[in-house]
Order: C-alpha cells, then structure tokens, then sequence
C-alpha cells in the first residue's frame, strides 16, 4: 500500500495494516502529547513513580501534568539517554517509563542494544515503557533502532509516532494497554499521506540538513549530529538573543532551549533548501553584529 489515507473514519484500522498489527493494537489521537496524557490517566491508580527525561520537549512533562500524575525526569549525559540509568529505574520500580527516540531536541538515537534492553528490562519488572518515536520518519539508517517490533508483539512497550503535517499521532502497543485510554481527542483535519512523497521528503530534509551543518560549520557555530528534522545549536551567552532577532526575522520556528535546562542552545528545525538558506544568511547577520553592540 503506498498510500494511508486519513481522511476515513477506519483510519486506526488503516494504521494497523500499514504495521502489520491487529486494530486492537492501535489508538489515534490529535497528537503524541494527547496519548501520553491518556496513557498516564489510565495508570493514575498505579502507585510507582513514572520517569521520563530532563532537557527534553515539554510535552511530555505537560502531558504527565494535565494527567495529575507525578514523575522523575533524569538529566542527559552529555546529550544522550542513558539507557543504563532507565532500566535501573526500572529494577528499582518504576511503573511506566517516556523515552523519546529521536531525542528532541539533541536529535540523538537510540541504537539496537538500547532498544533490546530498555524492552527487556519492561519485560522483567512490569514497567511500561513508551518510546516516543514521533520524529522516527526522518530517522531512517544505521543508527536507529524502533521499538516497533516490541509494541507489535510484547504486552509492555507501546510506541508513538505523528504522522503529517498537520497530521495527527497514533500509538501502538498491546490491547490491554489501547483498551484502558479514554476516548482520545479526534484528529482536527488528518490528511492524506503519500508514501512515495514520504520518502521524497526524507531525501529533501537529509539533502538540507546536511545544508544547514555545513552552513552552521563555516559559521564556526556549534551544533550536535542529529538524525532528525531539527538540529541542536549551542550559541554561548547569546543564544537568547539571536533567538529573538531569528524571530524578528520571520524564523519563529528557531527556539531558545532554556526552558527545558539547555541554557545556550537552540532548536533549528530543518525546513527546505530555500528555507535554509534564508536561516544562514540571516544568522551570519546576526552574529557579525553581536561584537560590535557588545
């Protein structure tokens, strides 16, 4: 099938055939954020502790927090999840654990030995864990591993993906799980999404992405690898502002990271060529003004 339409009210019947699981497996909602937030109400009862990460999208915090269910979050290591620490958490009783996959916004991977243990440890102590693979159709290659197959077949992993733009998310995950959420927020508008301009636009965001690190090298900025559609900036002492003169430039979309504990950095999502381009140029402008006013 090459193409899922979303505009048909069999839309999670859809999303079961395009992976190869039972609809019983599946639950869609507005967004990824709304089904943790279903999956966190319907464990409320649950007395262990829920962890997720520091420095990570506010989503899934807010999510846990509209649910009325408190959380630990662990801190990155030097900009990674350490799958180690999780399945630690895990042994010592945590009841459900968030792990983004992508990370946002470092745009780091978990490989296959993290995935393996992460679903093992579940396994073994009764945890939930939930990998937020909401970026994962960008993540194609080597390095990436999904927890896919552990949400088709196991009873403890779910994963959650988004699907268009605008669009809507999706969870997969054992029956048991998809059974206990609440009737889910519906899609505003889902559109139909085209497999074969799927993968045009993963050609498109590897080609700027790889536009923008060069871009950001000759600028002398420094960046993280990412295998997403955004890419981490670390601008020291000024990432405030530029953030600010981005957006008084029509780049709203390049934001400060310092709510979320990554003081001196940027997210810079990844758009077209064009879009790019403009986003260097007016960097360049930017930061050859900064001595001078300072």
């Amino acid at each position: 099938m090459r193409t899922l339409s979303c505009s048909g009210p069999d839309l999670a019947g859809r999303i079961a055939r395009r992976h190869f699981v039972g609809q019983d497996r599946v639950a869609v909602a507005a967004d990824a954020d709304e089904l943790i937030r279903l999956l966190a109400a319907s464990r409320r009862a649950d007395p262990r502790p829920v962890v997720i990460n520091a420095q990570t999208r506010r989503g899934h915090a807010d999510s846990l927090r509209a649910a009325g269910v408190p959380f630990v979050e662990l801190p990155l290591r030097d900009y990674r999840i350490c799958a180690e620490e999780l399945c630690a958490r895990m042994a010592r009783g945590a009841g459900m654990v968030i792990v983004a996959n992508p990370h946002d916004p470092t745009g780091g991977v978990l490989g296959a030995d993290a995935v393996r243990s992460l679903c093992a440890a579940a396994r073994r102590y009764g945890t939930l864990v939930v990998f937020d693979e909401s970026s994962a159709e960008f993540a194609l290659g080597p390095d990436f591993t999904s927890a896919r197959w552990g949400a088709r077949y196991g009873t403890d992993v779910c994963v959650l993906r988004t699907y268009g733009s605008p669009g809507f998310g999706y969870l997969i995950g054992a029956p048991a799980v998809v059974g206990r959420l609440a009737a889910p927020r519906p899609p505003a508008a889902p559109p139909s999404h085209d497999m074969v301009l799927l993968e045009r636009l993963r050609a498109a965001n590897r080609s700027a992405r790889e536009s923008l690190c060069r871009g950001l090298a000759e600028l002398g900025v420094e960046f993280l690898p990412s295998s997403a559609d955004f890419v981490l900036v670390r601008l020291p002492g000024v990432a405030s502002r530029v953030a600010d003169e981005l957006r008084a430039g029509g780049h709203a979309w390049a934001a400060d990271m310092t709510p979320i504990g990554l003081r001196d950095h940027l997210r810079v999502p990844v758009g077209r060529e064009d879009d790019v381009a403009a986003l260097l140029s007016r960097l360049r402008s930017i930061l050859a003004a900064f001595p001078a006013s300072g």
